[in-house]
């Protein structure tokens, strides 16, 4: 009896060493064969996994044998992906996710239904992982695979528009720049007049660009650049029918005989033609223009005016001149920095307003002034009251916008629908 029972168990002995070579056989002929060759679609490429974790059944599911990376990887840099396929495609029977980082702060994460092309929208460098499960099931293979994806998203490349190129005499072209990089400052040149952008944040750049009363009609080339970039414009020049005007002046009048005088003159090229070419980088001016004072209009922009009959002699008006009682308040029609204030032989109480990019506001003749250079002032604001102070026949104000040194008519910048508000248009 005890040789039978030593017999059977040395025969479970015998089988359990034979199922365990066997297991073992088994479980070390499962080689990585046994880890599925799985691939994801990613933004135009196709991705091989860089690391996981893979639990092979062995047996029927008895046993697992686990399988991971036997080499380390990192993800690989893509470049540009501007332009290609955007959308993320996993193998069927898995579970998906991913995290998307750009400049090392995290953008998103979730299941792969969320993910979406928006999410790379913004230039930055871009940093993708996709994630794919096999949950555990019974007696089933098990775990997981990731794939990562570096890519850079540039910015867009600068865009160049412009207003409308069919202008009259008196009218402002204008120009803008969008997608400007940082650090990149725009220019333009033209014969048109001075053309300086000013920088209206987030890569956006403004000009405008006189089209003086006095400039010759014709065509007219504009270029622009902003980097690497190089744009040009072409803008054709109307003639605009001016007014012509016959001044009375009572030339006996000591105040005229003086304001009209060689010193009158030779202060007045001293002080103000200077500051045509001087310019601020900034705009301040915001919407459309308001009326500096209400009243009614003596003498037209543009005006060709002849003094006493003296027909030899005609002179351009570079301004309009509204009448209106004296001391009325004269309002800034846009915000802006006072560059100049001053009592002018010629002009009387003077002030001149920069808005920006050398766009500036000119008052002349007035009784009183409010303000003083370097003042920054807000649209509405009261900087002086009219007058008939200097070369003047009685209470008026003359207003005079010039770009640079090219007189524009100031009458348009009140009309919303103006050249100079064609990008505001636009947005509406």
């Amino acid at each position: 009896m005890k040789k039978k029972i030593l017999a059977i168990l040395v025969a479970l002995v015998l089988l359990l060493l034979a199922a365990g070579v066997f297991i073992g056989y088994m479980y070390d002929s499962a080689g990585y064969e046994s880890v599925p060759a799985v691939s994801v679609w990613a933004l135009g490429t196709v991705l091989f996994p860089d690391s996981y974790e893979w639990n092979a059944a062995v047996l029927g599911g008895l046993i697992y044998k686990e399988f991971l990376p036997e080499h380390e990887h990192s993800a690989l840099y893509f470049g540009d992906v501007r332009g290609v396929d955007g959308r993320i495609k996993t193998p069927e029977g898995y579970d998906a996710s991913f995290v998307l980082e750009r400049d090392g702060e995290l953008v998103a994460s979730g299941g792969i239904e969320q993910w979406h092309e928006e999410l790379f929208e913004k230039p930055g460098e871009y940093y993708l992982s996709v994630r794919i499960d096999k949950p555990k099931e019974k007696r089933k293979s098990y775990g997981y695979f990731e794939f990562y994806k570096k890519f850079t998203v540039p910015p867009p490349d600068p865009e160049f528009f412009t207003g409308r190129a069919s202008l009259s005499q008196g009218e402002i072209f204008v120009m803008k720049l969008e997608n400007v990089p940082d650090g990149v400052k725009p220019a333009a040149k033209t014969d048109l007049g001075l053309s300086v952008f000013v920088d209206e944040g987030d890569g956006e750049w403004f000009a405008a660009v006189p089209v003086g009363n006095t400039r010759k009609p014709g065509k007219y080339s504009v270029e622009a650049s902003a980097g690497d970039f190089d744009w040009k414009a072409e803008v054709s020049v109307t003639a605009y029918d001016f007014d012509t005007q016959n001044l009375i002046v009572d030339t006996s009048n000591p105040v005229i005989t003086e304001a009209s005088s060689a010193k009158a003159y030779a202060q007045y090229r001293e002080k103000i033609p200077p500051l045509y070419n001087t310019f601020d980088d900034e705009m301040y001016w915001e919407g459309a223009f308001v009326w500096p004072v209400n009243g009614r209009i003596s003498t037209e922009f543009g005006s060709i005016r002849y003094t006493n009959s003296n027909w030899s002699n005609p002179r351009y008006h570079w301004g309009v001149d509204i009448a209106a009682e004296a001391g009325t308040p004269v309002a800034a029609p846009n915000s802006g920095r006072v560059v100049f204030a001053e009592y002018l032989l010629n002009t009387g109480n003077t002030v001149a307003i920069e808005h920006g990019g050398g766009f500036k506001s000119y008052y002349f003749h007035m009784s009183a002034i409010f303000v003083a250079a370097g003042d920054m002032v807000q649209k509405g604001d009261v900087i002086g009251e009219v007058g008939s102070t200097g070369y003047s026949t009685g209470p008026h104000l003359h207003f005079e916008t010039r770009i640079g040194d090219q007189a524009v008519n100031p009458v348009m910048l009140f009309d919303g629908s103006a050249s100079l508000y064609a990008f505001d248009l636009l947005a509406e």
